[in-house]
């Protein structure tokens, strides 16, 4: 009951303050303890407790209190990306079964050619609907150890995971987001990234502090500025592409920005130079925040001004101590404990864990070993206690802090029949952080098509999935046991792209 919780101690101690905010609609805990009783209650009419309710809308207020309606109703909410194609979203539809559906406008129309049938209820008239019966908030909500999300993440083989996560795990993870970043009561926080992801608990945790959380439609330099502004944001949590953006538009010059005190960054590192420039032009602390889906959200944080030493190796980014509740250990690939400065793989483990991936128990024992996540990333502990990250997994593409899997573009390339090998590299990119680059192997060297692979794309992957460049290639250079040599690939993206063309 964590999340109802938190709705009924805002209307409790400050019932007319600010709970949500976007373009369109101020939310006040009083309204947002309506909104979210009559959701909850058209949610559960008619459906077992338990069943999933799929999400498919962009970023608006009515998002945030369908996560809490579910909670409430005893129901499990599955956001989608809305970005994706038709067929990624169908592979998620049978994969969780949803009983019900809460979309905009756009999300409707694709749902009622995907699945019809399914009961839908419009997202922008939660604030219209009717208010609960009376006597039906006595219905009994998810508790504490029960699933309330299925956040979708893919893995390295291309196929979504739904990291199934309870209400004990936003209940830590908002406990430790007070110990170590401490927002008070009324800090006013800008969510500036999509509200399907996992960062969403950050959204979350703000709420636990009785804040008041600002949604951005979708980012742009000049809307987030104009609302930071706007809405005298306090505290705002930035992936380092969207800080450059921000630095390099024009309009910071004339933005008045005296209310923000803490700009938060993660899902990528923060190249040293960019937090400096931040601090400057911006005037805030920054604070490092390092997090994974199915550890809970966030599980170390490097704190404003944080003392660190060298780095274990060049690009290594330190990512501060875990936080409250998040035990840390790097251990070699078995698994064993390693000797302090030697580097390993980030495992964590706390009452944050993912209860597991959505009906893929083999995936979840790769990861999920005696109460350890394997995160996979390669790290280590210095002297000093403090934890760096050396690499976000070998093959992981970060753009703009979204994760791009080289075997989903990969799987997508060689449905044409004029593909005899793809592989899928990043390149570096000072906007995007890195950006997918693809080597294709042609059947022969007239069949190569770059237009007819961006078709593929186009069709079965996500925008910010989609290639920069398609290079061909005579063949790929594979190691004897058929891996690609990847590193050399690298770096001959590097030499092609950045070298001769310049940034991608």
């Amino acid at each position: 009951m964590w999340l109802r919780h938190v709705v009924r101690r805002g209307l409790d101690r400050a019932p007319e303050a600010l709970a949500l905010r976007d373009g369109r609609r101020d939310v006040s805990w009083r309204r947002l303890h309506r909104d979210v009783e009559a959701l909850a209650f058209r949610l559960r009419t008619g459906t077992p407790r338990g069943s999933r309710v799929l999400v498919l809308s962009g970023n608006r207020v009515e998002v945030l209190e369908t996560y809490l309606a579910c909670a409430a109703a005893g129901l499990v909410a599955a956001p989608v990306n809305p970005a994706l194609t038709d067929r990624e979203i169908a592979a998620i539809l049978e994969s969780v079964e949803p009983a019900a559906a809460v979309a905009d406008a756009e999300g409707l129309a694709r749902l009622r050619g995907l699945c019809p049938g399914l009961p839908l209820t419009d997202i922008t008239e939660v604030g219209e609907l009717p208010d609960a019966e009376e006597g039906s908030t006595a219905h009994e909500g998810s508790g504490l150890t029960d699933p309330v999300m299925i956040l979708h993440t893919s893995a390295t083989t291309g196929t979504a995971k739904g990291v199934v996560v309870d209400q004990r795990s936003l209940q830590l993870n908002a406990l430790s987001w007070l110990a170590d970043v401490g927002p008070e009561p009324g800090t006013v926080f800008l969510n500036a990234g999509p509200l399907f992801h996992g960062s969403v608990v950050i959204a979350l945790d703000h709420l636990a502090a009785g804040g008041t959380v600002c949604v951005l439609d979708r980012f742009t330099p000049q809307g987030c500025l104009a609302a930071l502004e706007r809405w005298e944001v306090e505290q705002a949590f930035l992936v380092p592409s969207m800080v450059r953006l921000v630095l390099d538009t024009r309009a910071l010059a004339t933005t008045e920005l005296g209310a923000l005190r803490l700009l938060l960054h993660g899902a990528a590192p923060m190249p040293a130079e960019l937090a400096s420039e931040a601090r400057e032009r911006l005037g805030v602390e920054l604070q490092t925040v390092f997090g994974i889906t199915e550890g809970g959200g966030p599980v170390l944080s490097l704190a404003p001004y944080g003392a660190v030493g060298e780095p274990p190796v060049p690009g290594a980014v330190c990512a501060g101590r875990p936080m409250l509740g998040t035990e840390l250990k790097i251990a070699d690939s078995e698994g064993r404990e390693v000797a302090t400065g030697t580097i390993g793989e980030l495992h964590v483990s706390g009452d944050g864990l993912m209860q597991g991936y959505w009906k893929r128990p083999e995936a979840t024992a790769e990861v999920l070993h005696d109460g350890w996540l394997n995160t996979h990333d390669l790290g280590c502990v210095d002297e000093a206690g403090q934890v760096w990250v050396v690499d976000r997994r070998n093959d992981l593409i970060l753009r703009g802090g979204q994760n791009v899997y080289p075997a989903e573009i990969e799987h997508v390339l060689r449905q044409s029949p004029h593909v005899a090998d793809v592989v899928v590299v990043p390149v570096a990119s000072p906007i995007w952080g890195q950006v997918p680059v693809a080597f294709v192997a042609p059947v022969s060297e007239e069949a190569f098509d770059a237009g007819e692979l961006l078709g593929l794309c186009i069709d079965g992957l996500a925008a910010y999935k989609r290639p920069s460049h398609f290079l061909p290639l005579e063949s790929i250079p594979r190691n004897p046991a058929g891996k690609a040599l990847r590193p050399r690939l690298r770096e001959l993206a590097h030499r092609l792209i950045i070298e001769s063309e310049g940034t991608p």
